[in-house]
């Protein structure tokens, strides 16, 4: 009962030989008598449930003549509904998360409109699954919406688990394929090694102006193994980086060096040195050298009517700061959300040779370094792309 207009009393200070919490632990069980939702407690004890506590809502929701006595086992306490209920609790108690059931209101009264609805929640002690928590009410809601919401519910859990389980299959596949690729790839290019440095004989003349090109498809099929391992290990979390000083503007014109091959007779590729001196980062040289690689490898191929691909190197404040500009076919605005996107590939250039992994993993490996990847486009306009990386400290 409360008392209307009446002044709150002060709350006397307890005794000094008792703590302060003891008046809230009394008070807790007539506050959950208040509410208006049955609470009960059932221990998990011998793959068993027993009843520890009940308020007095929970009988009247079940239509108990009684509260259950403790130690009661739950069979005993939900007696229209045991199968079901204790299939919940055994539910809550593997998933470990909490879990919903209805019905009609346990058979015992004539209005089809009444249902059950329980609620069971895991209570933890020492990591395990120690107790489960029921909230049970009653209510006038059809029971055929609730069915129907229950149907949506796992339609859409099992959406998600089958979502779960092509990334799986996506990262099952990327680590079989690299491992198909790397193979040939690797024998591929001892053989045009020494074909070159010609340990199998003279090169004849017709083959030397295609030597060039045949290495550059050999470099990307290692490129693309290489881009396929690195993304399942993203994806499995194993990816760890191999930190050590790497002078940026060699790597970048390493890059541009090795991209020559895949431009055209029209691409031509220029390095814009806005600094003058060594740049020097903390970084894996081989993740790095992906990142930039895909970038350049990226303005040759989205530029086929070829034109300046420019890399540029800065520095601003603590970052250093690398873009690379073409003068391309350019990307669309509604596009720019899934540029970075794993396995997306830009409409209508699905021509374009790709896996849809390189700007995913160039970003993703750029953030790892503590650093990022924006990119800025117009259609028919060209791109460009920025990498920014955190400088050594000490280097400006």
């Amino acid at each position: 009962m409360i008392n209307v207009g009446r002044t709150p009393r002060t709350p006397e200070r307890p005794p000094p030989d008792r703590p302060a919490s003891h008046g809230a632990v009394e008070l807790l069980p007539r506050v959950l008598d208040a509410l208006p939702v049955g609470i009960g407690v059932f221990e998990h004890s011998n793959d068993d449930f027993r009843f520890r506590y009940g308020n007095r809502a929970l009988a009247s929701v079940l239509m108990l003549d009684r509260m259950p006595s403790d130690g009661q086992s739950v069979r005993e306490v939900f007696r229209d509904e045991q199968d079901a209920i204790i299939e919940l609790f055994r539910l809550v108690r593997v998933s470990r998360e909490p879990q919903t059931y209805f019905a009609a209101a346990g058979g015992r009264v004539p209005e089809e409109n009444q249902i059950w609805n329980i609620d069971a929640y895991p209570v933890f002690s020492a990591g395990r699954v120690s107790y489960i928590m029921v909230l049970a009410e009653q209510t006038d809601e059809k029971l055929q919406a609730r069915q129907r919401e229950l149907l949506e519910a796992n339609r859409l859990r099992q959406k998600a688990d089958h979502l779960a389980s092509l990334e799986k299959a996506k990262s099952e596949f990327l680590r079989l394929a690299s491992h198909e690729l790397r193979a040939p790839a690797a024998m591929l290019g001892g053989y045009l090694s020494m074909i070159e440095d010609e340990s199998l004989g003279p090169i004849p003349e017709w083959l030397r102006p295609v030597l060039p090109l045949l290495k550059a498809k050999t470099a990307q099929i290692n490129l693309l193994a290489n881009e396929m391992v690195e993304a399942a290990r993203l994806e499995d979390g194993r990816l760890q980086l191999k930190r050590k000083r790497v002078e940026l503007r060699e790597l970048l014109r390493r890059s541009l060096t090795d991209a020559e091959p895949n431009a055209t007779p029209k691409h031509r590729l220029r390095f814009d040195d806005r600094v003058g001196h060594e740049l020097w980062v903390l970084g894996d040289p081989m993740r790095l050298e992906i990142v930039m690689g895909n970038l350049v490898d990226n303005a040759i191929k989205y530029s086929p009517a070829g034109g300046d691909v420019t890399a540029q190197v800065s520095a601003v404040g603590g970052l250093a700061i690398l873009s690379v500009r073409d003068q391309g076919i350019g990307i669309a605005a509604e596009d720019m959300s899934r540029l970075f996107v794993r396995f997306s590939r830009l409409a209508p250039f699905g021509e374009v040779p790709g896996t849809g992994l390189g700007l995913y993993l160039a970003r993703e490996l750029a953030r790892l370094h503590g650093g990022d990847i924006v990119a800025v486009s117009k259609p028919g306009k060209g791109s460009e792309f920025t990498l920014s990386l955190p400088l050594e400290s000490g280097t400006t």
